[in-house]
């Protein structure tokens, strides 16, 4: 299934590439997305393949990897990770390809994009305009903030995370925010009274900062 496209309704000041939770697809945030704060901004939503999910007793649905425990204590999917970035890394030569370079072109996500979006961002050839992730959590943790390239340091990233989150525990999210500051100067980290969810506070700060980092 083709990605879904959200063109900006003037010349783009840059393109982000949001990638939908486990279970879902890029529908699922077209809503947030068409928003009137958006609208300088060209979004593409793409749909993760169906694949047997550990997590979900080996039932297909759309996942970026597969998942093997909410605790995140086992064995992650590095190759399920690697495959997925793969159709992703397509998605922004393609906007290279339209004329917005890839400092002018976001990564972000929702739980399971979120942490794809931490995957690709910190791993991809090119220097990107920032990492958003929701609701999401940094994995491979010791892999991905290893090596990090010294023009990565100040790469903008925002994180966002429910309080009550029954999902992604907080603490999670909270340990792979520790690791970031100890690499990047331009992380940051808002906290919302809400579970595994996106409210509407989240989204006016999401925006900013996606306007303020394009512009």
């Amino acid at each position: 299934m083709m990605p879904i496209i959200i063109n900006s309704t003037t010349a783009p000041i840059g393109a982000v590439i949001f990638l939908h939770g486990l279970g879902a697809d890029g529908f699922n945030l077209k809503d947030i997305f068409a928003r009137p704060q958006f609208n300088k901004i060209r979004f593409i939503l793409p749909h993760a393949p169906y694949q047997p999910v550990t997590i979900n007793q080996g039932f297909e649905m759309r996942a970026w990897y597969d998942l093997y425990d909410l605790s995140l204590k086992k064995d992650e999917d590095e190759l399920g990770m690697e495959r997925s970035s793969l159709i992703i890394q397509k998605l922004i030569e393609e906007q290279i390809s339209l004329g917005i370079p890839s400092e002018k072109i976001i990564i972000g996500g929702f739980s399971q994009g979120a942490a794809m979006s931490f995957y690709l961002g910190l791993k991809y050839h090119k220097k990107l305009g920032g990492i958003a992730a929701l609701s999401g959590y940094l994995p491979l943790k010791e892999k991905l903030t290893g090596p990090i390239k010294k023009e990565l340091i100040n790469m903008p990233i925002f994180m966002a995370h429910g309080l009550y989150d029954s999902v992604i525990d907080i603490q999670i999210a909270d340990n792979s925010y520790k690791k970031l500051l100890k690499k990047f100067n331009s992380a940051i980290f808002e906290k919302y009274p809400i579970g595994h969810e996106i409210c509407e506070k989240e989204i006016d700060d999401l925006s900013i900062f996606l306007n303020h980092s394009l512009s």
